[in-house]
């Protein structure tokens, strides 16, 4: 499959759905571990959290020619980790907002990032860049790119509508 295929962006927006689905589980499961509790941490009124999607689409075209899976988790930490600190310093003083805290967590550094969900933000990564997307890229290379391509797009266009809808 070449990169020049136009059904390449249905790949990505796949990509962003599945990353952002797995970002809500990883949310919804942090805070079950922590307080024993369900609570929504998504943005959206469907189970996704966008931020992981952009993220992981970010970190996808960074490391997609690195073989080595430990420059793909240790770049992935780092990006993240930077980008979460950053986040959150920007939230905080521009719109006087925590959205997050990692106070109650061992290694974390002023409740802005933690070593343990920078790692788990790593192996995340790692397991998305090496699992998903090669099976992504056999879906892409078969015969039902064409069907996998149509249902995603109209996933998306149904996910806009509900979300219009709801905003409305």
């Amino acid at each position: 499959m070449t990169e020049k295929n136009p059904l390449i962006v249905t790949k990505y927006m796949l990509m962003f759905l599945l990353a952002s689905f797995i970002g809500w589980l990883y949310e919804i499961g942090c805070v079950y571990v922590m307080y024993k509790t369900y609570y929504d941490r998504g943005v959206l009124h469907i189970p996704c959290c966008p931020i992981y999607g952009f993220g992981m689409l970010i970190l996808y075209f960074l490391f997609r020619k690195v073989k080595n899976p430990l420059i793909v988790f240790t770049g992935s930490v780092v990006i993240t980790t930077t980008v979460e600190y950053i986040a959150a310093i920007v939230l905080e003083y521009r719109f006087h907002r925590i959205l997050w805290t990692y106070r109650d967590w061992p290694l974390q550094f002023q409740g802005r990032v933690s070593a343990i969900s920078s790692c788990l933000f790593g192996i995340m990564a790692l397991l998305f860049m090496k699992l998903i997307v090669p099976g992504l890229n056999r879906i892409y290379a078969s015969k039902v790119k064409n069907a996998v391509s149509a249902a995603v797009i109209i996933l998306f266009l149904w996910i806009i509508a509900w979300e219009v809808h709801f905003t409305a």
